[in-house]
């Protein structure tokens, strides 16, 4: 097992903590913070660096992150269903029942169905109707 040292809270003031990679699903830099926010499907923490550095360094250790775009790292490993039409990634139901899930630009959703059809086969794709 791997993982990632992030806090619970924008300042640090909880200390670090210890992330396991594969519970990460997607990663996010926020602006305003200027903190990478990492999700996971029941929580939210949050590291520093950029996401270049994120997606090189979990790449390079066997990880399956794709830039989702300019502003997204995803972890194709987690990703249940992919709606072609709107080009959201889902991640399925948190704790409290609430479907996650994360909006690819239309570059990022290529990379994604490139890497996912390679790697995991069986994702289901839905195509939402636009009305």
């Amino acid at each position: 097992m791997s993982s990632i040292s992030v806090t619970r809270d924008v300042k640090g003031n909880s200390g670090l903590s210890a992330l396991d990679i594969t519970e990460i699903t997607y990663m996010e830099f926020e602006r305003n913070l200027y903190r990478i926010v990492v999700h996971t499907k029941d929580e939210v923490f949050y590291t520093v660096g950029t996401l270049k550095y994120w997606v090189t360094t979990l790449t390079s250790s066997g990880y399956n992150f794709v830039l989702a775009d300019r502003n997204t790292l995803i972890n194709v490993s987690n990703i249940i269903q992919l709606d072609k039409t709107f080009h959201v990634a889902y991640f399925g139901e948190n704790l409290k029942g609430i479907e996650q899930k994360c909006f690819l630009s239309e570059k990022g959703y290529k990379e994604v169905v490139k890497d996912v059809k390679i790697s995991q086969p069986h994702i289901q794709f839905i195509e939402l109707p636009l009305w």
